[in-house]
């Protein structure tokens, strides 16, 4: 399908969607363009967090400085999405920095966290942090605190590209860009692979290149470069909380290592490490997996007592420089007018890299910037305004589950992801069935994203509803929900049948490399349990 129009967005990660919504709400007409889909690559390979970066200050501080000015404001944009994240910094005898130094570090920080509406910090002795974590190792000689804000990066992506298609954009998830339209040095638009397989051409008048790790091979496709020093980053995921609070912990390098729970499950990382391949092909090794184990079993000792149930792996696109240590790379970003560049680059395409997902609006904020100049349009930026779900005070859990009949924790998790949008998610299909009950997820729910949040298989139900994030990891929902998806989506049995047996076997490379022995034998009993689920 072609199409003409003022701005094309390549890549449907936090900062295109940013990108894109906020030339919407300028007027612009937009199309954004995703590979896979929304949020589902660097964006939510992330640890979930909106926070202000502590460890830059040595090297950095304008990032942290900048990264906090933005975090307030996205958290009050998407105050249904976010939560308060509580750390503690537990100190070991022979710490790199002493009790004394994080003390001193965090009274720095704490000038900045007002920027990002979060409390300041507290110090702790051993006996009152092992009171709060009880499951602190006994040498811990104290501690301190600091605050974030934890959200959900696949949601908070969907809600701009909502916001973006509610101001006039187009948007096309599994939609792969397969080249760009130069002509005499000015870059006309793109060529790119629809998710039905048909080939179409789309005409901009600018193309902004937001595709993250790729976009070093966006910009070769219009004889521009890009410069990158990619980062792969990798997580442990567990199904359920390990820990009351955050724990930072250090790895046997010195990295700083982060154990993270968000309501019902726990992200433990992250790996840094230069990263040269194909963003598509990274993957998480078992040596990887080790790493962080051993470096959280120092603070946390009974770690490996925890069964993980799976892995996540994202590269970043961080700013190319020799030199530094991959763990001191700046998180710095820089926005990129190719027809300015001295290298002679191609009029019309604009690139922007680097960066974090806490600063993806103020990244958004002067990409559209830069367009708008070379579009000679005066048009000022209004992505602090609230985003969709977040236009009044919600409901409570509490009244939404009286009023519609359903248990209180499904419409806690709901209104965590739709926020003011809640009861039109919970109600149009006329059904209040439990659908997944470790995600407290409801086939309405299911239904409501399949018919209004391009949902066009189970990996993004995955994305944008929690489903098969739960204990039971699909055994006990996947057959159910290709059977809600597939009635909503046209499927035959066979299709349905497929869908659940591609979506385990996507799934399996990010469980493998966290079985052990006694994991893989229950793998291999549970995988035979689920085939003959779906083929009943």
């Amino acid at each position: 399908m072609s199409g003409t129009y003022d701005v094309i967005v390549i890549g449907g990660g936090i900062t295109g969607a940013g990108v894109a919504r906020d030339l919407a709400r300028r007027g612009l007409s937009v199309l954004i363009l995703e590979k896979d889909d929304w949020g589902g690559g660097t964006s939510g390979g992330s640890s979930w967090m909106i926070h202000g970066g502590p460890r830059y200050l040595e090297f950095d501080w304008r990032t942290t400085q900048r990264s906090c000015e933005d975090a307030g404001k996205i958290v009050t944009a998407a105050r249904h999405l976010v939560h308060r994240v509580v750390f503690l910094l537990p100190i070991l005898p022979g710490a790199k920095h002493g009790l004394e130094q994080m003390e001193t570090a965090m009274e720095v920080y704490d000038r900045y966290q007002p920027l990002k509406h979060s409390n300041a910090h507290a110090r702790l002795s051993a006996a009152q942090a092992r009171e709060l974590e009880p499951a602190l190792a006994p040498e811990v000689v104290g501690a301190v605190t600091m605050e974030e804000w934890g959200v959900d990066p696949h949601r908070l992506t969907w809600v701009n590209v909502l916001d973006a298609i509610e101001h006039g954009a187009r948007a096309l998830n599994h939609s792969r860009v397969e080249g760009l339209l130069v002509d005499g040095g000015t870059v006309h638009g793109v060529r790119y692979r629809a998710a039905d397989g048909s080939r179409a051409e789309a005409r901009a008048r600018a193309v902004v290149n937001a595709a993250g790790p790729w976009s070093a091979q966006i910009a070769a496709m219009g004889r521009a470069e890009v410069k990158l020093r990619p980062a792969k980053g990798i997580h442990i995921i567990y199904d359920r909380r390990i820990s009351n609070f955050a724990i930072e912990s250090e790895a046997i390098d010195g990295r700083s290592l982060l154990c993270v729970p968000h309501g019902a499950f726990t992200l433990l990382g992250t790996t840094d490490d230069d990263f040269q391949g194909d963003p598509d092909e990274a993957e998480v090794s078992e040596e990887e997996v080790d790493y962080l184990l051993q470096g959280f079993a120092r603070v946390l000792p009974d770690i490996r007592a925890f069964r993980p149930v799976r892995s996540t792996v994202a590269v970043r696109p961080t700013l190319h420089r020799w030199r530094p240590y991959e763990d001191d790379l700046s998180r710095a970003y820089r926005v990129i007018d190719h027809g300015e560049n001295t290298s002679g680059g191609p009029v019309g395409l604009i690139s922007i890299v680097g960066g974090k997902l806490s600063m993806y609006r103020q990244m958004a904020e002067e990409t559209s910037d830069a367009v708008c100049r070379q579009l000679g349009i005066q048009s000022a930026c209004t992505t602090v305004e609230p985003l969709p779900g977040n236009e009044s005070e919600a409901p409570t859990p509490a009244a939404i589950a009286d009023r519609l009949g359903i248990s209180l924790l499904s419409g806690a998790r709901a209104l965590s992801r739709h926020g003011t949008r809640v009861e039109a998610a919970l109600t149009g299909a006329g059904t209040s069935r439990v659908l997944c009950r470790c995600e407290a997820l409801t086939e309405a729910e299911l239904i409501y994203c399949a018919r209004n949040e391009m949902v066009t298989g189970l990996d993004d139900a995955f994305r944008r509803c929690g489903l098969a994030s739960g204990p039971c990891a699909g055994g006990g929902c996947l057959s159910r929900a290709a059977q809600v998806l597939g009635m909503e989506l046209g499927w035959s049995q066979g299709q349905r049948i497929e869908a659940v047996e591609d979506f385990l076997r996507r799934a399996w490379p990010k469980r493998q490399p966290v079985l052990g022995p006694a994991g893989w034998a229950q793998e291999e009993l549970d995988y035979a349990r689920r085939q003959n689920l779906v083929r009943s």
